[in-house]
């Protein structure tokens, strides 16, 4: 394509060398992403982040894969590799900020292989362009977060170029580098794994183009050696006797759901319009009117025809895997896993720029209206939400123009905008294309802006929820092996970050009914009457100190707490335990405001000698009914004038002192208060006294 602007262009840019101007791109990327996302102050997405921080951790500290030494599923190799390094210093808090540089870096260096794939295809300016779009993206905002995109997106775009390299000239070298990728993306992400039927589609898509079966036949010596890697680690999975999920290691529920077709085909649709959206749509489109010319026999670079097969199948089977996927375990959009179909479509506009931008009428008009139908299929309002934000970082700006405006039509700004695409696509004259690649880097440089602040923001709020200002503020505190008693609280991430952040919690113990999701290993343990805390056959639970909710008392005396912000638990408190391991009382039902709102129970263990002191007041208009039972029978609450109700105006209050009585044997059994009212009451003493 000429035009006299682009001639100017280009001279300048050749001028430069091209590894001056490559290395420059990186740099600025990695700057650039790691000022965006230096203030995230811990971990946001769980349980994932904390998986591969605690395995990295491990690594390189106990030379395992394992979460608090105990059995661990396998999810990566590399990815704690390269994130294990940092977070293992002595100085965590250190670590973490040194990764989140390193990480801008690595998702950086995406850039390379797109360049000198690029190169191999259409002048040098063009694959810088390819190089530029890839590093623009709002999903590598993903280097501040402790997520495996960051290795898996340069990665499996090396894998993509070394498998086109292979289909154009299947040297021993270039295979033996293509088995190489193809098992550093598996030990980077079982995702990774779609790569073989992926490789087999290629192969089979260039002798369709070639119109001869000859790649088929010199790719012996890979499929022979990726058959035997396939077959090593299915023996090594199924070694121990345990089902054929288990070939899927830490993703064995993957391979356990039961699939429905009308989902899976629903899913895979919206992912097709999805890998519209976060590519911008103009590549797609440019990348379909390659395809169409490879088809027809007009197209004659053997490189060119390599690229188109292993772009098309990496995106077939990609958004297949992914949709199928999404649609039992996600049930929103998993962007974030089709991020690395992103540099390819670069690299295919770049070439659709690099020969003249043609766009023959009827063929690109067909182009443009099929390119629009997934993108018109989504439904917005359905996937635009903050929960689904941390699979979809291209989402971002349209969640927070809702935040805005919330009467804004999304779907008219969505559908608007892509109806534009495909028209500026189709219809923008040949001197003007240009304009193409500048909107485009514009709309993801403005995407990576939102999506990153979204980040960080999010990660400061899980912060003052979970965590506090001082992350690490049990290891400050002791020096011995710490346990986590998890009552089941709604917000079970907290469990994660505490673990994350502090090395001395060695053990997680669940209360009945109670359950941390993921891969933690974790202890049912119960509460006898009289306290004691034992595993299952009765067993004392070790431990010499424990952290917990707000909502307990131990035995023993507290050491240091921490404030928890906008959840149901005023925070959480680390206790010495005067052995054995005893809880003292369990409240429930007194929000972190001190506000009841209808019911709030007190339960005390080995209750025999002690009183129960309690102060209620009214806080709705009007008069507020209230009762209290012990061990389920009614009290009398006025002492002067016996009677079983209270009734409370707004601001009124009673006191009381309630003796306790033991619902059994004594010094073995629990005594329990609960209030009932008819509305909203607060409580600034509900506690009990021991003698």
């Amino acid at each position: 394509m000429h035009h006299p602007a682009i001639d100017r262009l280009w001279r300048k840019i050749s001028a430069v060398p091209a590894w001056a101007v490559l290395t420059a791109l990186i740099c600025v990327s990695a700057a650039l992403r790691f000022l965006a996302t230096k203030d995230v102050p811990v971990p946001w997405i769980a349980p994932d982040e904390m998986i591969y921080g605690t395995l990295g951790q491990s690594l390189y500290r106990a030379g395992e894969l394992a979460i608090l030494g105990g059995p661990t599923p396998f999810y990566s190799l590399v990815y704690p590799a390269l994130v294990g390094l940092p977070l293992s210093l002595s100085d965590l808090e250190l670590g973490y900020s040194i990764l989140k540089a390193l990480q801008a870096l690595v998702i950086s260096l995406c850039a390379v292989p797109v360049y000198l794939w690029g190169r191999s295809l259409m002048n040098r300016g063009w694959a810088l362009l390819a190089a530029a779009l890839s590093l623009a993206i709002p999903g590598l905002a993903y280097s501040g977060l402790i997520m495996s995109e960051v290795a898996f997106y340069p990665i499996i775009t090396l894998t993509a170029w070394a498998m086109a390299r292979a289909l154009v000239v299947p040297t021993a070298m270039r295979q033996a580098a293509l088995v190489g990728a193809i098992a550093l993306a598996s030990a980077t992400r079982l995702q990774a794994l779609v790569l073989l039927p992926v490789l087999f589609t290629a192969l089979a898509l260039k002798a369709l183009l070639e119109r001869r079966a000859r790649p088929l036949l010199q790719f012996w010596p890979t499929l022979a050696a990726l058959v035997a890697l396939a077959a090593a680690w299915v023996t090594w999975r199924l070694a121990s006797g345990g089902p054929w999920s288990e070939v899927f290691a830490g993703y064995r529920a993957a391979g356990e759901a039961s699939y429905s077709l009308s989902g899976a085909l629903e899913f895979v649709g919206y992912h097709v319009g999805d890998a519209l959206l976060l590519s911008g749509i103009f590549p797609a489109c440019a990348l379909v009117l390659l395809v169409i010319d490879a088809v027809t026999g007009r197209e004659q670079s053997e490189e060119a025809r390599a690229y188109l097969a292993v772009t098309v199948s990496l995106a077939l089977w990609l958004v297949t895997q992914v949709g199928v996927f999404a649609s039992q375990h996600v049930d929103r959009l998993a962007e974030r896993n089709l991020l690395a179909l992103a540099p390819l479509f670069f690299i295919g506009f770049a070439l659709w720029l690099d020969r003249g931008a043609a766009r023959p009428r009827v063929r690109t008009s067909i182009v443009a209206f099929v390119a629009a139908v997934p993108v018109l299929s989504l439904p917005v309002k359905r996937f635009i939400s903050e929960g689904a934000l941390p699979d979809a970082l291209t989402l971002v700006p349209f969640y927070r123009l809702l935040l805005r405006d919330p009467e804004i039509n999304l779907e008219l700004v969505i559908f608007g905008g892509a109806t534009a695409a495909v028209a500026l696509f189709a219809l923008l004259p040949r001197r003007f294309v240009v304009v193409l690649p500048l909107v485009l880097l514009l709309a993801f440089t403005s995407a990576s802006v939102a999506a990153s602040r979204h980040v960080t923001e999010q990660a400061a709020l899980q912060q003052r929820k979970l965590v506090g200002p001082d992350r690490r503020w049990i290891d400050r505190a002791v020096s011995e092996p710490v346990a986590y008693l998890h009552n089941g609280d709604f917000y079970w991430n907290s469990v994660w970050e505490i673990v994350f952040w502090n090395r001395q919690v060695k053990r997680v113990y669940d209360l009945p009914g109670a359950r941390v999701p993921g891969p933690l290993p974790q202890r049912r343990v119960d509460v006898l009457g009289d306290g004691r805390v034992v595993l299952p056959g009765g067993a004392a639970a070790p431990s010499r100190y424990v952290v917990a909710s707000t909502v307990y008392t131990f035995v023993g005396s507290p050491v240091k707490s921490i404030a928890q912000e906008g959840i149901e638990q005023a925070g959480l408190v680390l206790w010495r335990l005067d052995p054995p391991f005893r809880l003292s009382t369990a409240m429930s039902g007194v929000r972190p405001n001190s506000e009841i709102r209808g019911y709030a129970q007190l339960v005390a263990y080995a209750c025999d000698k002690g009183k129960f002191k309690v102060t209620l007041t009214g806080l709705a208009p009007g008069e507020v009914r209230a009762e209290l039972k012990q061990n389920g029978v009614l009290l009398r609450v006025r002492s002067s004038a016996p009677r079983e109700t209270l009734w409370l105006d707004q601001g009124e209050s009673w006191s009381g002192s309630i003796p306790a009585k033991p619902s059994g044997p004594r010094a073995r059994s629990t005594c329990t208060l609960e209030v009932f009212s008819s509305n909203l009451i607060a409580t600034s003493r509900f506690h009990f006294e021991r003698r």
